[in-house]
């Protein structure tokens, strides 16, 4: 198996924001948590009108979200403004959210990043997160390795799972730090405990690669797994695989690899018309196989050209053949 690790950049986008400046503004901020809107509403206004900023920043958020009240996206944005320039650190935020993100809105990542340093520099996690997202990749601000890694270490530090994700990506890139698969590893870990799926299928693919010392392949199907019942389709592909190479986890090889096909995955797709090809896990079924195939075929999705190539041609054979080993993954014989 080749290890397809998944790197991928902060996939976090708005959520409620912690609003934790002013304990005055804990009713509202409580009843927002619990759904309450027209009660955090209320709550809210009453800050609002007392000229907190807690108050603003909360009255902003359910209006940007339509909690209980029509949805005012530029009333969203002058109250999050007025919270800002009171240094509301989550507005701050908001606002670089809404910079980068907000539908109907034209992107300016260099406002965005405006926003997001202020927060930043009062210690906001998330923005030093996206911020850092920013210099590694040269967005909005000038395209800073180093000060990308010390600005996903600070996130990550603070509990930002997406932060440790991202430098634990660092690490097993070599990418603006020396290469340390170990380091690397540990970081995945801190990420995939906090419930991070991405870094739980990274680290299966570590435990699993032997660059951590002897393969765990037991260890790596118990981290794929996490991945894959959060809903992360290549995390279904690999655990599938290992499972088909003698992990212990529940389920047939077949089982994660429709899951993986149902998902879009296209190496499921594949490794699933094969199943259903061969009878390994499934009734032999050549048209559903076949079906399988031309969906991959298909699908208007990128598909590695290799990929490609054998699902041709697995298609073709499919055609003629109704029975025999196919790429290892046959009926075993007793």
């Amino acid at each position: 198996m080749i290890a397809r690790f998944a790197i991928i950049f902060c996939l976090v986008f708005a959520a409620a924001p912690a609003f934790a400046q002013d304990e005055r503004a804990g009713a509202a901020y409580a009843a927002l948590m619990d759904g309450r809107h027209e009660e955090a509403f209320r709550e809210a206004q009453k800050l609002s009108e007392a000229g907190n900023a807690d108050g603003d920043a909360i009255l902003a958020y359910i209006y940007e979200n339509g909690l209980g009240v029509e949805r005012d996206l530029q009333h969203a944005v002058d109250l999050y403004t007025k919270a800002a320039r009171a240094g509301q650190p989550d507005a701050q935020f908001a606002l670089g959210e809404l910079a980068m993100f907000a539908e109907g809105v034209e992107r300016n990542a260099e406002t965005a990043a405006g926003w997001y340093k202020l927060a930043a520099r009062q210690g906001h996690a998330r923005a030093k997160l996206r911020l850092g997202v920013m210099h590694a990749e040269g967005d909005g601000v000038e395209k800073d390795k180093a000060r990308a890694i010390e600005l996903f270490r600070e996130a990550a530090e603070a509990g930002e799972p997406e932060a440790a994700r991202n430098l634990a990506i660092a690490y097993l890139s070599g990418d603006g730090v020396a290469r340390d698969y170990r380091t690397a590893a540990d970081w995945f870990e801190k990420a995939a405990d906090a419930g991070d799926a991405v870094a739980s299928y990274n680290l299966g693919l570590l435990l699993q690669s032997g660059s951590l010392g002897p393969p765990d392949i037991d260890k790596a199907a118990a981290r794929m797994r996490e991945a894959a019942e959060a809903g992360f389709a290549p995390a279904m592909v690999g655990l599938g695989l290992l499972i088909h190479d003698g992990a212990e986890a529940e389920g047939a090889p077949a089982d994660w690899f429709e899951r993986a096909a149902k998902a879009g995955d296209s190496q499921g797709m594949f490794l699933y018309a094969v199943a259903l090809a061969e009878g390994d896990g499934r009734d032999v079924d050549i048209d559903a196989a076949i079906a399988q195939l031309d969906a991959l075929i298909a699908s208007p999705a990128p598909v590695d050209p290799a990929l490609m190539q054998q699902a041709k041609a697995l298609r073709k054979d499919l055609e003629r053949r109704k029975g025999g080993g196919l790429f290892g993954f046959g009926r075993k014989e007793n």
